[in-house]
């Protein structure tokens, strides 16, 4: 068997991260971007990639690159005392007690002090000195390469370890009793949200602007991007557990990542708990609701057994019933709370529109001026669009009885769903809709994708929560990959579906996100739709509108009594520790975990 032959280099890799230079360079007097020719690249190593990058998110995305693209990580033994020998088969490097140490404290004295320390050019060294070398790591398993680990394995490793460490508390608000340049630099910069806002309506509404799709200064987002992390996934080897502050994800082209910094958030109350309620909008889906577009329907040659089904909002017809149906609920859930604060609100996919959701958001906070945030599903979103949107509004934190003008500002987020919902036959029966959609062909949602995107939303002082809408939870690709990498520990899916069972797939995914990285889930369906599947006979009568899994094993099935029409959910934190593969721990992790629920 011919041995493979190695094309891409390691100095290839570093360009195509940074492909204008690890040091910026002086722009031209005319204002354009300094252009670098072939032949000061690979040739002249001194210009421009000498020297290590100069911000850490930037070190970092090019020491996760290296490793991304060489494989090498699959190498590294995590047991310190392990001793490689030259030769061995399999090749394998570890690192040292004292190497790991030295990684650790130059990354936190970068941190705060803001220079680079010498240890990383003497690693960046080494990487420079292997820049033609061959990138895949399985090259040098070859009978006829090397038989010793290269060096630059071990220093990328390293580099990344020490980029990780000087990023610590990136994305978070600033810590008066532990200041880092860092932070610092990124919030003045990047987490203005009430700069020069958009206003979308007189209730309070801002639209959020559009956040830095990475981290990164000078690497290249359409290569690799560098996002905060919350939990550290326990399981795996794999780039997601070696790192404990950033996560290194695919280019932006992929999913476009937004990372929300908190508003005004409070360093003290990651311990208060969570209530929130849940209103399983609409309560009732009539068949003409979910019906064909007469633009997309089947077609022999054009769209052979398939179709488009849309939704209509019929039940949002008269909006200040609904509007004032969700106050009514909102003073039932003050009411049992008996003083304590009413932390956040949720409707499904679909529940409302962005001009409803608005009006909803205004009238809630002068019931509930401590609310934090509300989600819902929404059939437009905040530039006008139609389609199947999730819609987020963050609100600044008050606790004051009488709400001021700019207390009740919010900032207001939409993203479009990531995958279409396909009808098939079974589904159709399942929810009897058969007297609206042929059982003989298979309907699709009528919705364009565009541009993926995922928010996270960082929340009080280290709690970080996102949204999936229906689909995207049951998809794998390509959201999943990104959850794992930045491990919020709230996910809110919410979805069109049937009753929120432990058999039901919500719960199988819900599952493996809980176990990996950690993030505690829960889905939310519409009484409606999860009526009628219950109405043809799939399921025995239940009311179970929604579903709770966090990473201690239990899938909790959450059900409405009858004639309620919301749910009080209370979450309480767990304070978890979290550790790297190389060791390094999180000891102010958070994990939500179940409280109690109730009806109202």
């Amino acid at each position: 068997m011919a041995e493979e032959s190695a094309r891409h280099t390691v100095g290839d890799t570093v360009v195509s991260i940074m492909p204008m230079g690890t040091v910026p360079l002086i722009p031209e007097q005319d204002g354009q971007e300094p252009v670098i020719s072939p032949e000061e690249s690979l040739e002249d190593t001194s210009i421009p990639w000498f020297d290590p990058p100069i911000w850490p998110t930037d070190l970092f995305a090019t020491a996760a690159h290296v490793l991304h693209i060489s494989g090498l990580l699959t190498y590294f033994d995590p047991d310190p005392d392990v001793i490689p020998r030259a030769g061995e088969q399999p090749m394998s490097f570890t690192l040292s007690l004292e190497d790991r140490a030295k990684c650790e404290r130059a990354g936190t004295d970068w941190s705060e002090n803001g220079e680079t320390p010498d240890f990383v050019y003497d690693l960046w060294d080494v990487v420079i000195a292997a820049w033609v070398q061959p990138i895949r790591a399985s090259f040098y398993t070859q009978k006829s390469a090397r038989k010793n680990v290269p060096k630059w394995w071990k220093a990328s490793l390293q580099l990344l370890i020490i980029a990780d460490q000087a990023c610590a508390g990136l994305g978070s608000p600033r810590d008066p009793d532990n200041p880092r340049w860092l932070v610092n630099a990124f919030e003045q910069f990047f987490a203005q949200p009430f700069a020069r806002p958009r206003k979308l309506t007189e209730q309070g509404a801002y639209r959020a602007k559009r956040q830095i799709p990475t981290f990164g200064r000078d690497s290249d987002p359409d290569v690799g991007c560098v996002q905060p992390k919350n939990r550290i996934s326990a399981v795996g080897c794999n780039m997601r557990n070696l790192t404990r502050n950033v996560a290194y994800i695919p280019h932006v082209g992929n999913v476009r990542c937004h990372w929300h910094q908190p508003i005004n958030s409070k360093l003290d109350e990651d311990a208060d708990a969570l209530d929130i309620l849940i209103i399983p909008l609409p309560f009732e889906m009539r068949d003409n609701w979910i019906r064909t577009k007469d633009t997309a329907l089947p077609h022999d040659d054009r769209r052979p057994k398939w179709g488009n089904f849309e939704v209509v909002q019929e039940w949002l017809v008269d909006q200040d019933w609904i509007i004032e149906l969700v106050a009514e609920e909102v003073a039932k859930a003050k009411l049992k709370l008996k003083g304590e604060s009413l932390n956040g609100i949720i409707f499904p996919e679909y529940a409302l529109t962005e001009a409803i959701f608005n009006k909803i958001c205004g009238r809630v906070k002068e019931i509930a001026p401590e609310m934090e945030f509300a989600i819902t599903g929404s059939s437009t979103n905040c530039e006008g669009e139609e389609g199947n949107f999730v819609l987020t509004a963050m609100w600044k934190n008050n606790e004051l009885a009488e709400l001021k003008h700019k207390e009740s500002r919010y900032l207001l987020t939409s993203r479009r769903k990531h995958h279409r919902w396909r009808l098939a036959q079974s589904q159709i029966k399942d929810y009897d809709l058969t007297k609206s959609l042929d059982c003989s062909s298979a309907w699709w949602e009528s919705h364009k994708i565009a541009q993926r995107e995922i928010h996270f939303f960082h929340f009080r002082k280290t709690s970080v929560f996102t949204t999936m809408i229906c689909e995207d939870l049951a998809r794998s690709d390509p959201c999943h990959d990104i959850l794992r990498a930045i491990g919020p520990n709230l996910l809110f899916a919410i979805l069109m579906d049937g009753p929120q069972i432990p058999a039901r797939w919500p719960a199988r995914y819900a599952a493996t996100l809980a176990e990996d990285p950690g993030t505690s889930v829960l889905t939310v369906t519409s009484l409606g739709l999860m009526e009628r599947s219950t109405a043809a006979g799939k399921f025995p009568p239940n009311r179970t509108i929604a579903m709770w899994r966090d990473e201690d094993g239990e899938t909790r099935p959450l059900s409405l009594d009858d004639k309620a029409r919301s749910m009080l959910l209370s979450l309480e934190p767990r304070s978890v520790v979290d550790q790297t593969l190389d060791g390094r721990k999180n000891e102010k992790a958070w994990s939500w975990r179940y409280k109690g629920a109730v009806s109202l």
